[in-house]
């Protein structure tokens, strides 16, 4: 899930639609959605190193753990989504506010203070942005468990 800094609002947030599929239950008529931070207009400690809003995982047909990002979405919801998004990029992109579901792991989109953001989404400048943070931060643990172990080997 977005790991966001302390402090850090959940207001007017950048996402795109990653994927998006009807809902198969017995009188159900919305989506279940996957959304991510969109990466492709932010820079340096701005990244998010794991952009999705939601990481679940469910066991499926044949007893086997899987992974999901969704979550689920009205029809009036998914309305209100693909109307207020910027369909001109790779993806569907929007600015919304988000808060915690009640109902499981992950950050929901509030559908109703969407807003249309001017600039596209960009879906390589996204995936550099966020695969060049996670370098960073993998170097920066390293750095960070070489130092402590080095301050260990001092203090013996």
């Amino acid at each position: 899930m977005a790991r966001f800094k302390k402090g850090q609002s959940f207001k007017n947030q950048r996402v795109h639609v990653v994927g998006a599929f009807d809902q198969t239950g017995r009188g159900m008529s919305g989506k279940n959605v996957s959304f991510s931070i969109s990466n492709d207009t932010r820079d340096g400690d701005d990244i998010f190193t794991d952009p999705m809003l939601v990481y679940d995982s469910y066991v499926d047909k044949n007893g086997k753990q899987q992974n999901s990002f969704t979550a689920e979405y009205s029809a009036k919801q998914w309305e209100a989504i693909e109307a207020a998004a910027n369909k001109d990029g790779d993806d569907l992109v929007i600015e919304a506010d988000l808060f915690m579901s009640k109902s499981g792991p992950g950050l929901l989109v509030n559908t109703n203070t969407l807003k249309t953001p001017e600039i596209p989404f960009d879906r390589e400048k996204h995936k550099a942005n966020t695969l060049a943070a996670r370098e960073i931060k993998k170097e920066t643990k390293a750095e960070q468990e070489s130092q402590k172990q080095g301050e260990e080997e001092l203090s013996v």
